[in-house]
């Protein structure tokens, strides 16, 4: 106790010692450092972010008028007809083959006895003729003129190749698979008619490339570069297709053949020191696959963005506010209704309506605090922009256009980032789209 008395004596008789303005210099900083601690510990927050994927309902860009309930689809091949062709062939000489072998076999006993025949006859004349004419003839004429009895083949089936054709499919599975027209039921009764038409996978003959690399190896503190080859597989593929959607009475109303699947793609495989096998059959079936699946989405996609309302799946970052104390416990409330009411939006849109709305809500009371010049206010800049972000993905799932406008006026009068100038930009176009959507559909 003594020590901490006299240390506490001797800090109060420096402090008195200094001259006033420094004491009152000295206690002005302590007070603003208190100052500012406390309003630190008051408002200290921090914009945070968790990406978030749900499923909305995208409007048609064309709707059928009057809307159709109902459609059918169905996947054909141009090819089939060729591959029949190629098939009729392939077992019409196939049985042409058999019908040459059968008739040989049959006629070659009568070879057989016609070879005897021959053969004895030209046996039964040499034998009658003299020694001294063989002689002659073997030693003096150099002839052998002793008869050989004729060979006769053994007859054999001719081997019939098979026809290379192009991949027939399971064409109903393919069409159930992966043709539908979102918010349409399947059904024959007044139904669009939805064809898909594959002309085919093709593909040019794979090759292998070579590359020289160089090499850097390092031993005992040198370094030494080697040449070395390298080899890949290498060809290029195709898949052309097309979709045809008709009315009822078979009234085209969209068809297309996309350019870009007439286009070969380029097959690279990996690189390794040693020749790859040229087997690649196994690869070609694979990338044959792959491009169907692929085409046939993409065209699906064509379809469902123009006559379709499609179920579309959207990311974004939903942001909340992270603070030392609970003063923005309210903004967490509304990022747990918005996660809930975004996720709901695919199964049950009534109840993922009203979630988004009481976040909605929320978002828009504490908007009444926002004040973007004060840094150590509640709802400062920052968390302003979070919220405008927040509410613009929410306008959009609901189609709110007039809400979102608003918004989109006061940020564009505001003085924000360049990533935040580019993610409004970016609701700008997609609200764009979403009003010539909404007028097409009457809304």
């Amino acid at each position: 106790n003594f020590d901490n008395k006299s240390r506490v004596e001797k800090q109060l008789s420096e402090s008195f010692s200094r001259p006033l303005p420094e004491q009152i210099l000295s206690m002005k900083k302590s007070t603003l450092f208190v100052a500012l601690a406390l309003a630190f510990n008051s408002f200290a927050q921090s914009v945070k972010g968790e990406q978030i994927t749900y499923t909305y309902v995208k409007l048609p860009s064309n709707p059928v008028q009057p809307k159709p309930t109902a459609y059918t689809a169905t996947v054909t091949a141009a090819y089939e007809v060729e591959n029949q062709k190629l098939m009729a062939q392939y077992e019409a000489d196939k049985a042409q083959a058999e019908a040459d072998y059968q008739r040989d076999m049959a006629d070659l006993p009568n070879k057989q006895k016609a070879a005897d025949d021959k053969f004895e006859r030209e046996m039964k004349a040499w034998n009658e003729k003299s020694t001294a004419s063989k002689i002659i003839e073997k030693q003096v004429l150099n002839e052998n003129n002793k008869p050989v009895k004729d060979y006769v083949a053994q007859p054999y089936r001719r081997t019939i190749p098979m026809p290379v054709m192009k991949t027939a499919y399971d064409y109903n599975s393919l069409a159930s698979t992966y043709l539908f027209i979102d918010g349409l039921q399947k059904g024959a009764a007044n139904a669009l008619n939805y064809t898909v038409t594959l002309q085919g996978f093709e593909a040019t003959p794979a090759k292998i490339v070579s590359e020289v690399k160089d090499e850097v190896s390092r031993k005992d503190g040198v370094s030494t570069t080697t040449k070395v080859t390298y080899y890949h597989i290498e060809f290029t593929y195709r898949h052309a297709m097309s979709f045809r959607v008709a009315n009822a009475i078979n009234q085209e109303i969209y068809a297309a053949a996309p350019a870009e699947f007439t286009e070969f793609k380029l097959y690279k495989g990996a690189a390794t020191k040693t020749q790859p096998s040229m087997d690649v059959s196994a690869v070609m079936k694979q990338m044959e696959d792959k491009c169907l699946q692929d085409n046939l989405k993409v065209m699906n996609h064509m379809v469902n963005d123009r006559i379709g309302f499609e179920r579309t799946e959207e990311t974004f970052e939903l942001n909340f506010v992270k603070s030392k104390n609970e003063s923005h416990n309210d903004l967490l409330d509304a990022f747990n209704a918005a996660n809930l009411g975004f996720k709901m939006l695919g199964t049950n849109e009534a109840q993922g309506t009203m979630k988004l709305n009481e976040a909605i809500g929320i978002w828009n009371k504490a908007l009444e605090e926002s004040d973007i010049e004060n840094k150590k206010a509640r709802i400062d800049k920052d968390v302003t922009v979070a919220i405008y972000f927040n509410l613009l993905e929410a306008y959009f799932a609901l189609r709110n256009t007039t809400a979102a406008d608003e918004i989109l006026k006061t940020m564009g009068r505001m003085d924000i980032s360049n990533r935040d100038k580019k993610q409004r930009e970016a609701y700008e176009q997609a609200y764009i789209d979403l009003k010539l959507r909404m007028a097409a559909n009457g809304l």
